[in-house]
């Protein structure tokens, strides 16, 4: 090979790599600790979100599509404090969901070795599985109501 297919074939790979870096960005640069916490402020965050959901339905006294209106609201209010712990650790969650896919053995490994976070994550999700649980019957004596009307 000559000189200068050499020096075309280096330009080749740089430019290869230069479009790889801005085609396919760099996983976050996470921690399975990192990771974890963001579980467990995530969740927290959950189980706020739909205590708050309940509370609104249970006070709410009038039209079914005004309720409709705050829980909306209060969705885009808890989406925004959500984007916000993903963005505290520099990620999002869609990179969130690939550092876990990606980590999972390091992830259980971590939990083992921390059972109090693996606990408090537990703990949350259970409770908003609980608190969707008893939303639901809320929400449908409101909607059978507004349609008794």
């Amino acid at each position: 090979m000559t000189g200068i297919g050499r020096c075309r074939g280096v330009e080749m790979a740089v430019l290869i790599a230069l479009l790889a870096q801005f085609a396919w960005p760099a996983q976050p640069e996470l921690s399975v600790q990192d990771y974890c916490e963001i579980s467990l402020k995530v969740s927290q965050l959950t189980e706020a979100h739909w205590t708050d959901r309940i509370s609104l339905a249970q006070r709410h006294q009038g039209p079914m599509k005004d309720l409709d209106k705050q829980l909306a609201s209060a969705d885009s209010r808890y989406d925004r404090l959500r984007t916000q712990i993903y963005a505290q650790y520099g990620t999002t969650f869609q990179d969130y969901l690939r550092y876990g896919a990606s980590h999972h053995g390091a992830i259980q490994g971590y939990l083992e070795n921390n059972p109090q976070v693996r606990s408090a994550i537990e703990h949350a999700q259970r409770r908003v599985h609980s608190l969707r649980e008893q939303l639901d019957p809320v929400m449908s004596r409101k909607r059978a109501a507004e349609a008794r009307k």
